[in-house]
C-alpha cells in the first residue's frame, strides 16, 4: 500500500466537494483505491450517458496488475465515479492501448463496458460495496478471461495463395461433332447456347475432313464415351466439322469454369453458325471428378470458356478401335434425342400425399383423456371454491383477532406506564418511611391530644364540644353526691348548678348542630341520645 500525495487528496477533496452528494463516502473510497493501487490517476473528465446526458465526472484510469497463467499483466481501465455514489454504481470501461483492442467475454463488452453481478447490486447493498472491492474482484475477472488482446494475434493470417488447380481434360466429342474453336469465342463474348449436332441426312461430301489427332498413350482422362446404336455406321468415318472459314486444328483450350454435374440437353437453334463453339455435355457417368466446388451450389448448364491467351495441349486419350456391330436389319428409325428439336416434356410434379386417415383408438383415447381431465378440473376448481370461503372467513377472524389484540397491547401498555408510575411514587414513600422510622427513637413522643384528631374542622368542633358536655354533666352529678354527704352548702350547689345547666344545655345544641351538619344526626337526633347518655 502506498501514501497519496496530499497536494492529490487536496485536490480530490476540492473537487468532490463541488457536485458530489456524499463526499466524506467517495473521498473515503477513492482515497482508499488510489493507495492501493498507485497505478491509478485522478482526474476529470466529460461523460456522456446513454441518454445523450453529459457531466463533468471524476475518473480514475491507468493499469490493474493481473496475474495471468504465471505472468503479471498491466490490464489499461477507467473507472468513473458518478455524482450519486455511493448510492449509484461506478462506470468501469476497459480502454486498450495502440496495438491492443478490446476482447470481448462475459463481463466485457465489444465496447469495452464491464458488467458484473457485484454492479448490478450496487444501489441495493451501497452502505456494503466500495471500489477497492470492486476491483479485486475485477482482478479476479481479467485473471480468467483477459479483457485486452493484441491486434496480431485477432488479425486474421493471409492465407498463403495455392496453386491454381487445372481442371481435368474435357472428355473427348463424338467424331461426329469434333470441331475447333473460332476466334469470336476467345474475344471474351458472353455464352452462346451450343450448336446442334450435325444430322444424319446431311451429306457427307459437304462437310471437309480434317486430318484425326495421333493416338496417343497415357492416363490423362476416361476413355471415350460409347456410341449409341444408330451413331455406328457414322463412328467408321474420320471426324467431320462444319464448314467453317477458320482452320480446323485450332489448339483446344480448357474451361475454367467448374460445375459439379451433367448440364441439361441444349436446346435447338434456329440456324446453324459455326462463330461460337461449345462442346455438347458429357456423359454424366464419365464426367471429370470436382476440385473445390462449393457444397449446396445448384446445378447449372455448363460452358467451355475459352481464356484468352492460355494455350494447353490437347487431351491424350488412347486411342480406341470402333466396334464392329453386325447391320441390323431395316427397321423404323430410331428417333436422335440429340437430334429431335421436340423439347423434352417436363416430369410432372408429385401428387400431394393423401391425408392419414384418423386413428379411432387414438381419437377415443384422446377423447377419454380430455373428458378426466375436465371431470378433475372441475372438482379441483369446487374444491378450492369451498376452501376459500373458510380461508375468507379464518382470514376476517385473525383480522378482528389483530385489532383486538392491537388495542389490549395498547390498554396493557397504558397499565404498564400507570404501574411504573405508582411503582416509583410508592418506592419514594417507602424511602420516605424507612427514614421517618429510623429518626423516630430520637424524637419527643406527642401528646395524646395531639394525635387525637378529626379529620375535618367540623369533626374537631364536635370532639370538642361532646367532650365539654360529658364533662359537665360528671360535674353536675358530682355536685349532686356532695350536697348530699352535706360537703357543698345547698345555696351554693343551687347557684353552680344553675350556671353549669346553663352551659351544659348550650353545648348540647351545638352537639346536634354539628351531628346534623356531618350528617350523623338520624331523626331523633344524635344530641339528645348524646344527652340522655
Amino acid at each position: 500500500m502506498a501514501a497519496v500525495q496530499q497536494r492529490v487528496l487536496n485536490w480530490l477533496y476540492s473537487v468532490l466537494t463541488s457536485e458530489y452528494q456524499d463526499v466524506n463516502r467517495t473521498y473515503h473510497d477513492v482515497a482508499q483505491a488510489l493507495s492501493h493501487y498507485s497505478s491509478l490517476s485522478p482526474k476529470t473528465e466529460v461523460y456522456t450517458y446513454e441518454n445523450g446526458v453529459s457531466e463533468l465526472l471524476l475518473q480514475l484510469s491507468g493499469t490493474l496488475p493481473v496475474a495471468f497463467r504465471g505472468t503479471t499483466y498491466r490490464f489499461p481501465v477507467t473507472v468513473w465515479i458518478p455524482h450519486q455514489y455511493p448510492r449509484a454504481e461506478p462506470v468501469v470501461y476497459v480502454s486498450p492501448a495502440e496495438g491492443m483492442m478490446v476482447r470481448a467475454g462475459q463481463h466485457v463488452d465489444p465496447q469495452g463496458r464491464v458488467y458484473h453481478p457485484y454492479l448490478a447490486g450496487w444501489a441495493e447493498f451501497h452502505d456494503k460495496s466500495n471500489i477497492l472491492d470492486f476491483l479485486a474482484i475485477l482482478r479476479d475477472v481479467f485473471a480468467k478471461e483477459p479483457p485486452v488482446v493484441s491486434r496480431q494475434s485477432q488479425s486474421t493470417p493471409v492465407a498463403s495463395p495455392r496453386p491454381q488447380s487445372i481442371p481435368p481434360p474435357v472428355p473427348p466429342l463424338p467424331p461426329d461433332m469434333t470441331k475447333s474453336p473460332t476466334p469470336h469465342q476467345n474475344a471474351g463474348g458472353a455464352p452462346q447456347p451450343p450448336p446442334p449436332p450435325p444430322k444424319q441426312h446431311e451429306p457427307i461430301a459437304q462437310r471437309p475432313q480434317t486430318q484425326p489427332q495421333p493416338p496417343q498413350t497415357g492416363n490423362s482422362g476416361p476413355p471415350l464415351p460409347p456410341l449409341p446404336p444408330s451413331s455406328n455406321a457414322r463412328a467408321a468415318q474420320p471426324p467431320t466439322l462444319h464448314h467453317e472459314p477458320y482452320a480446323s486444328n485450332a489448339p483446344q483450350r480448357q474451361s475454367n469454369l467448374r460445375y459439379e454435374s451433367a448440364p441439361p440437353l441444349p436446346p435447338q437453334p434456329q440456324s446453324h453458325t459455326g462463330q461460337h463453339y461449345q462442346s455438347p455435355p458429357p456423359d454424366p457417368r464419365q464426367a471429370p471428378p470436382l476440385h473445390g466446388a462449393p457444397y449446396g451450389t445448384p446445378p447449372t448448364q455448363s460452358h467451355y470458356q475459352q481464356p484468352p491467351n492460355q494455350p494447353q495441349p490437347p487431351p491424350q486419350y488412347p486411342q480406341q478401335p470402333p466396334t464392329p456391330q453386325p447391320q441390323p436389319k431395316p427397321k423404323a428409325p430410331i428417333p436422335d434425342l440429340l437430334d429431335d428439336t421436340t423439347p423434352l416434356p417436363e416430369p410432372a410434379a408429385p401428387a400431394p400425399a393423401p391425408p392419414i386417415p384418423p386413428n379411432p383408438q387414438k381419437d377415443a383415447l384422446l377423447h377419454t383423456l380430455a373428458v378426466a381431465l375436465h371431470t378433475a378440473r372441475q372438482k379441483t376448481a369446487s374444491r378450492n371454491i369451498d376452501t376459500q370461503h373458510s380461508l375468507s372467513a379464518q382470514h376476517t377472524a385473525m383480522l378482528t383477532a389483530l385489532h383486538a389484540l392491537q388495542s389490549e397491547t395498547a390498554q396493557l401498555e397504558a397499565l404498564e406506564g400507570a404501574l411504573s408510575s405508582n411503582t416509583a411514587s410508592l418506592n419514594s414513600s417507602l424511602a420516605s418511611a424507612d427514614a421517618l422510622i429510623k429518626r423516630a427513637p430520637q424524637m419527643t413522643p406527642p401528646s395524646i391530644d395531639d394525635l387525637l384528631v378529626a379529620p375535618t374542622a367540623v369533626a374537631n368542633q364536635l370532639y370538642d364540644a361532646v367532650a365539654e358536655e360529658r364533662a359537665l354533666g360528671d360535674t353536675i352529678f358530682v355536685l349532686g353526691r356532695a350536697v348530699e354527704k352535706g360537703r357543698v352548702a345547698p345555696q351554693t350547689f343551687v347557684k353552680v348548678t344553675r350556671g353549669l345547666a346553663r352551659e351544659w344545655w348550650l353545648k348540647k345544641v351545638l352537639v346536634r348542630k354539628c351531628a346534623r351538619g356531618l350528617g350523623l344526626d338520624d331523626g331523633s337526633g344524635w344530641g339528645r341520645e348524646a344527652g340522655r347518655a
